[in-house]
C-alpha cells in the first residue's frame, strides 16, 4: 500500500496533528508508526518518553514544522 502522506499510517498532517494533541491517540500510533518505519529503538523510548511528555512535544513540534514525525522515526 502506497502512503499518501507522512503522517501516521499514511494520513494527512492534519488528520496526524489532531492524533498526536490527543495524547493516548498519539502514544499508540506514534510507536506504531515508529515499528512500520522500522525503528525499533525510537518505539520503544516512545513507550517511556511519552508518558514523560518528551517525544509528545517533539511530534507536535516537527508536524506543525515539517509536517512529519521525524524524531527517532
Amino acid at each position: 500500500m502506497a502512503r499518501k502522506g507522512k503522517g501516521f499510517f499514511g494520513l494527512g498532517w492534519l488528520i496526524t496533528l489532531i492524533l498526536v494533541i490527543f495524547a493516548p491517540f498519539g502514544w499508540i500510533c506514534g510507536t506504531i508508526e515508529r515499528l512500520l518505519r522500522g525503528n525499533l529503538l525510537g518505539a520503544i523510548l516512545n513507550l517511556f518518553g511519552y508518558g514523560f511528555g518528551i517525544l509528545w512535544i517533539c511530534d507536535i513540534v516537527t508536524l506543525i514544522l515539517y509536517h512529519d514525525i521525524k524524531v527517532l522515526a
